[in-house]
């Protein structure tokens, strides 16, 4: 039932606006959250493990890769922001909720994923990849395409317009649809939330087409290009930042890093090409730097509200990592003193208006992870986020070129978790919510394959210790 829960919940990850359960704080519109936390619920009877036999959840913990040792750095660096601000914590209240109350919520949701990446990652090793992972995935994009599809027609077909508001009536229960924005939303809440999902998606879609062949690779390539035209309809900044810099990753990785024919050692590579990569983006950083009034500027200055929203936003939240650099002002925290770093120019935003003056019960959101880290936790919490992340994808690079240069074999799951650690990185340019289940799910399907190729190499080295020649 746990299995059979866990694969229907990466299947609708998608569905972000259905009506929800206010307990559930963030996650209460999302459908996957119902069906993880009820996989979680399940799990902690003792009948999960890593051998599928009963035994105590100390037995559980023991046999985790990797898994721990991110928790325990993350959860650190939460209770030491938490320590050097416990006071002004105490004292906050904005909207009717407590620092403390609004803490306690951040990291219970942080809490949430380390155990939706522990299910994950025990899971991954009970069932193939393909039927816990690929093939949700492939459904999930046919749901998506097919409510899609009314909606798209909707627009010219009076016929066509009244199944998708009967079928969006029950998709999109939980949230309230701008009738003007035409941009494509399909079964999530917003263009930027279908963007999202789908950039996690696309990477394992154009693995499986590039190591599948005959009909199987036609299937993944078809599925593939319609998720690939759905984000383009969907017209997000997300999509445009988290689709580039896949595409660049899978090139690198193609090409550079870990290409698919054997041949010479990329690892000899690897150096030059961090360098080269190093030498392309310091001219765009400086570009950036030298034209950010410009940039300012013509945000206020232009008509898009929401450039505005989130430019003033992001701002207020680099300004607030400016004042505690190296704690932040606490976990969660961001909304209690937003107030006093807002840009006077934030305020021609009527979206910040009504998010400040308590006219709406939206939460003041930062629009990016980095800088809701940096004003949350200080540098600590940005450098503990991309280390994590880079870390996985090198310790996921290395692993998989070792294994290869010992078997000859690529692994299919090689590119997509790689591709989905920089995922992970790049949607968080334009998004600063934690609460994306794939962000967990490719921390603990990392975490296995790691372990997986730790044990590979140990039975290797004890065959050869016997005399004998691995299998291939």
């Amino acid at each position: 039932m746990i299995e059979k829960l866990f694969i229907i919940g990466v299947a609708v990850i998608p569905f972000t606006g259905v009506w929800g359960i206010p307990v559930l704080g963030e996650l209460k519109n999302e459908l996957s959250a119902f069906l993880f936390v009820l996989a979680l619920a399940f799990s902690f009877f003792p009948l999960l493990t890593l051998n599928g036999s009963r035994q105590k959840p100390t037995f559980f913990l023991t046999h985790v890769y990797g898994l721990p040792v991110i928790a325990l750095l993350m959860l650190s660096v939460i209770a030491i922001s938490f320590a050097a601000n416990l006071p002004t914590i105490m004292d906050s209240v904005f909207q009717e909720r407590t620092g403390l109350g609004k803490f306690a919520t951040s990291t219970g949701l942080v809490v949430y994923g380390f155990a939706l990446a522990l299910l994950t990652y025990v899971l991954a090793g009970k069932k193939s990849w393909d039927k816990l992972i690929l093939e949700p995935m492939a459904i999930s994009v046919m749901l998506c395409a097919g409510f899609s599809f009314f909606e798209i027609l909707g627009q010219s077909s009076s016929m066509m317009n009244s199944v998708h508001h009967a079928l969006s009536a029950i998709v999109h229960s939980g949230v309230t649809l701008q009738e003007w924005d035409t941009r494509l939303h399909s079964v999530a809440a917003e263009p930027p939330n279908f963007a999202n999902s789908a950039g996690y998606i696309w990477p394992w879609l154009l693995a499986a087409m590039q190591f599948s062949q005959g009909p199987r690779r036609l299937t993944f390539a078809a599925l593939w290009v319609t998720l690939s035209g759905m984000i383009v309809l969907s017209e997000a900044r997300t999509s445009l930042v988290v689709i580039s810099g896949l595409f660049v990753v899978f090139c690198a990785l193609r090409w550079i890093y870990l290409p698919m024919k054997q041949g010479q050692d990329p690892e000899r590579n690897i150096p030059f090409a961090n360098v080269m990569f190093l030498l392309v983006l310091l001219p765009l950083f400086l570009y950036v730097g030298l034209h950010a009034d410009d940039m300012v500027r013509a945000v206020v200055t232009g008509d898009r509200v929401s450039n505005l929203s989130r430019l003033a936003s992001m701002t207020a939240a680099m300004r607030m990592f400016g004042e505690h650099p190296i704690f932040g002002f606490g976990f969660g925290q961001y909304g209690f003193h937003v107030t006093t770093y807002m840009p006077s120019w934030g305020y021609l935003s009527y979206e910040i208006r009504e998010w400040l003056n308590g006219a709406s019960d939206y939460w003041p959101a930062v629009f990016s992870v980095y800088c809701r880290l940096g004003a949350d936790l200080g540098i600590l919490g940005i450098l503990m986020w991309i280390g994590i992340w880079l870390g996985l994808a090198r310790a996921v690079l290395f692993a998989t070129l070792a294994h290869r240069k010992a078997t000859g074999e690529l692994p299919f799951a090689s590119y997509p978790l790689i591709m989905s650690c920089f995922c992970v990185l790049l949607a968080g340019i334009p998004n600063d919510s934690l609460r994306a289940p794939m962000i967990w799910i490719t921390m603990g399907l990392s975490c296995r394959y790691l372990y997986e190729m730790k044990r590979a190499r140990l039975a290797r080295e004890q065959l050869k210790l016997g005399g004998q020649e691995p299998a291939p």
